[in-house]
């Protein structure tokens, strides 16, 4: 969704609203703008009553109207499709009242509909249409002298059809440095740009959390072009947003401003893949299958007598689970039940934020929370111990975000091995 405008009151809100508006119509590059489109039908009236300018039209955007605190209190809409944002010049009205009564009985002799109307704190209506098909909503009120501002979205699909294909139970074979994801492929009319593995930690912007989390050991990165006519960071959004959550997948992250980032989870069928989308000019799909990073935990268990296990993830200071552990904390649970005679101690660490105590807490309470999953399903509580290490067995430099990401974490260690406390 559009990033909500600011918060405008008093006697010359409208006006400044508009003059804010006609500022940045007038000096900003406004790159997902098309160029300067005529009037839709329902809009062809203000032709007649003054003169429309600087009309700017994005085929496809997603927005709420009214914005901001204009749209609160169940007002405000979630809309989709062709935007048209304009001023309009009245001639001789000069005060704003004069110009309200002009522009207001305009839209409704025509076909519009007041939804709700403010008088107090600046001027503006918002309006609906419906006729013949078509749908669109509207806002409108009065500026400087001579000039109202209109805003407007007619109400269309996608310009496209986009979905995606679950990842199946049998892990599909990946190119590293050629092709789409079988699963995550890209936009239509979107150009191939290039795909190389990346050894770095995969990490992910959770919510709630105060810095991102190390989730994977690496990962897969695929970049593209967009389409040459054009992407915009509304279309670009809603469409991974609804293709990724139709397939099956968690979004964990959404954010959009100048760029636009979405983070997802997808644990079905026996899977963990963690995917991060990232689009400015172009765009880049990054994957890490964490299901195959860990599939070898048990050898790794056996070789190095403990094993750190990321990807089990926790609410923010607590030790309450988050459901996007289960597919770890799975791993975990299948290689007690192939060795029915292994035990294991599970050891909580934490990063160096906060006192000893505190980590040391913390890091005690994490661990017998994955001891009490593990007992839920299924596993017998004498084969499991918990032990928190707090922040007395760092492997990372604590001074930077991936240091922490990385000393944050959960080990499972064999008892019986010598080796265990390293």
């Amino acid at each position: 969704m559009r990033q909500p405008a600011v918060s405008l009151s008093g006697a010359g809100a409208s006006r400044l609203r508009f003059a804010v508006i006609t500022a940045l119509l007038a000096f900003t590059a406004l790159p997902l703008l098309a160029q300067e489109q005529p009037l839709p039908a329902e809009l062809s009236f203000l032709n007649k009553l003054g003169k429309p300018y600087r009309i700017t039209y994005e085929p496809w955007t997603e927005m709420q109207m009214p914005d901001g605190d204009r749209g609160g209190n169940g007002i405000g809409k979630v809309l989709r499709g062709k935007h048209w944002q304009f001023p309009v010049i009245v001639p001789g009205a000069i005060k704003q009242d004069a110009i309200w009564a002009i522009i207001k009985p305009a839209f409704l002799a025509n076909g519009w509909t007041a939804v709700h109307e403010w008088s107090a704190g600046g001027i503006e209506l918002f309006l609906h249409y419906q006729k013949d098909g078509v749908e669109a909503w509207a806002t409108t009120g009065p500026g400087d002298p001579e000039r109202a501002g209109v805003d407007m979205i007619e109400v269309a699909p996608m310009p496209f059809k986009f979905t995606l294909t679950a990842p199946s139970t049998k892990p599909e074979p990946v190119n590293p440095i050629a092709g789409d994801f079988p699963w995550l492929g890209p936009l239509p009319g979107s150009r191939f740009r290039s795909s190389a593995p990346d050894p770095a930690p995969f990490y992910v912007a959770i919510k709630g959390a105060n810095e991102p989390e190390l989730v994977a050991s690496g990962s897969i990165i695929k970049a593209y072009y967009a389409p040459r006519d054009g992407l915009s960071n509304p279309l670009f959004r809603v469409a991974y947003h609804d293709a990724l959550t139709a397939a099956g997948w968690t979004i964990v992250d959404e954010r959009m401003g100048a760029d636009v980032i979405i983070s997802a989870h997808f644990t079905k069928n026996g899977r963990n893949l963690w995917a991060s989308l990232h689009k400015n000019d172009t765009f880049d799909i990054r994957v890490a299958d964490a299901g195959a990073v860990n599939k070898d935990m048990g050898s790794n268990l056996k070789t190095n007598c403990h094993v750190a296990v990321y990807g089990v993830l926790f609410d923010f200071n607590k030790s309450t689970l988050q459901p996007a552990s289960d597919p770890v904390l799975q791993q975990i649970l299948d290689l007690l039940k192939k060795n029915p005679t292994q035990k294991i101690e599970v050891q909580g660490h934490t990063d160096n934020v906060g006192g000893d105590a505190y980590n040391q807490t913390l890091s005690e309470a994490r661990a017998k929370a994955i001891v009490t999953w593990l007992t839920q399903h299924g596993i017998a509580g004498d084969r499991l111990t918990a032990k928190g290490f707090g922040k007395t067995r760092p492997i990372a430099d604590n001074a930077t975000d991936a240091g922490r990401a990385k000393n944050r974490r959960v080990e499972i260690a064999d008892p019986n091995c010598a080796a265990h406390s390293r």
